[in-house]
């Protein structure tokens, strides 16, 4: 007979070795490192909005959300060419930071020409810290990935201490906008050079010429542009076609937003586990999961942009400033777009799970090319509000798009087509086994 004190404590034991695996740093832990890392960094983006948006007139804040918007698009890029294939492959992570200040480089110097000739300080400071920024964001992802992932977040911690600092150096009336944005992207550059340096890596821009491993990051940088980028491609073209105030207004409502977009952004990395559990059940089983999944995402970010919407006239002013009065408008719509994007992002996860590769980068680069004609057009005719109509009705395409093509991906899973058997000269049933329908 088994003794139940015993029996307890062994339980605890096993618990207790689970706990230890569990919060082990670099190993099974990096879940946790990466969530905390993510974190971090977004709250600094999200201070550094606020603040900006609440100093800085329209024109102004147009220039810093598309500056903003570059530095995305080109840390997408670097992370698409060179992170994404060294986290794959757990390749040689000395010879990555080369190839790293190649894009960063490459992508500096267009926005430091455009900085130059549109008078936009913004963009000058990120075309300056632009290789360091890349450096910093590669040396954290793959810190977390496959390295040290506490060192990776103590840096991000201090660039979200030094952004503090700085928010609260503008808001007192010490920093203007423009120093306080100076401040977080000098921080991000000079830990991204310093992580590099201390590290013994090659502080020299290079690339090595591997025709396989260079044409499939060309071939990765192109599907970015063209599927995920494009939203900070379309807001270029806006910026280009109607002007900063209209990329201001835009920037302004999506700063209040910012809440609801950031939980849609962490839920991506419980959404994707939680879909893959259910792979080998049957399609229904799965259909069922990714409908729940979709309505708890849904439960979460709905209330946040409700709450925005709602928000007094008092708090508004006091959040924004003057910029309160172009971003209200506008807020019921881009809370459109924010939450279909949580609902498209379960889709998209599903086929992520399900292996289409193919079929996603298909829908991926249609939405893709759409949403820049759209947008731009939409900000020409009637300014901000055409473009907010325009980001809206394409985030609700999106969602009915990954859906659909999600559900029709569900009905063909597993179905086995028998074909019928042809005749052979001798009057038997050819051989023929049954096929699997392709998925993607």
């Amino acid at each position: 007979m088994t003794d139940p004190a015993a029996l307890a404590l062994s339980r605890w034991r096993r618990l207790a070795r689970r706990v230890r695996t569990v919060t082990r740093a670099p190993s099974t832990g990096r879940a946790v490192w990466a969530v905390l890392a993510t974190a971090l960094s977004s709250g600094g983006n999200l201070l550094l909005s606020l603040t900006v948006a609440r100093l800085a007139p329209i024109d102004d804040l147009g220039r810093f959300a598309l500056a903003f918007s570059l530095y995305v698009l080109a840390t997408g890029l670097c992370r698409a060419m060179v992170t994404e294939g060294v986290l794959a492959a757990a390749a040689d992570v000395s010879a990555a930071p080369p190839r790293v200040l190649v894009v960063g480089l490459g992508c500096a110097a267009v926005v430091l020409v455009a900085g130059l000739a549109d008078g936009s300080g913004y963009l000058v400071i990120t075309g300056l810290a632009l290789p360091g920024l890349l450096l910093h964001d590669h040396a954290r992802t793959v810190g977390v990935g496959l390295g040290r992932p506490v060192p990776s977040c103590q840096r991000e911690a201090v660039w979200t201490g030094a952004t503090a600092l700085a928010a609260g150096l503008g808001l007192a009336g010490v920093l203007g906008p423009a120093a306080v944005f100076a401040l977080w992207a000098g921080t991000g550059a000079l830990l991204g050079h310093a992580t590099a340096l201390l590290a013994g890596q090659p502080a020299q821009p290079g690339w090595r010429l591997d025709r396989a491993a260079t044409r499939a990051s060309l071939s990765y940088g192109a599907q970015f542009l063209v599927t995920a980028g494009s939203a900070q491609l379309a807001l270029t073209a806006v910026a280009v076609a109607a002007g900063m105030a209209v990329v201001g207004a835009l920037g302004a409502g999506r700063t209040l937003l910012g809440p609801a977009a950031l939980l849609v952004g962490s839920a991506t990395a419980l959404v994707i586990p939680r879909l893959a559990g259910a792979r080998s059940a049957g399609a229904a089983v799965r259909r069922r999961g990714a409908v729940r999944v979709a309505a708890v995402l849904l439960a979460v970010t709905a209330p946040a942009g409700l709450a925005v919407l709602l928000l007094p006239d008092v708090v508004g002013r006091t959040v924004l400033g003057d910029n309160w009065r172009h971003a209200q408008p506008l807020l019921a719509l881009l809370a459109v777009e924010t939450v279909a994007a949580g609902t498209a992002m379960v889709a998209f996860a599903g086929h992520r799970v399900q292996g289409a590769a193919r079929r996603a980068l298909l829908i991926g680069s249609i939405l893709g090319v759409l949403r820049i004609p759209l947008v731009t057009a939409g900000a020409v005719l009637r300014g901000a509000t055409g473009a907010a109509v325009a980001l809206a009705l394409l985030g609700l395409l999106s969602a009915l798009a990954w859906w659909g093509s999600y559900l029709h991906l569900l009905s063909r899973a597993g179905r086995v087509d028998v074909p019928v058997p042809a005749a052979s000269a001798a009057g038997a049933p050819a051989l023929s086994g049954p096929r699997v329908t392709d998925s993607r």
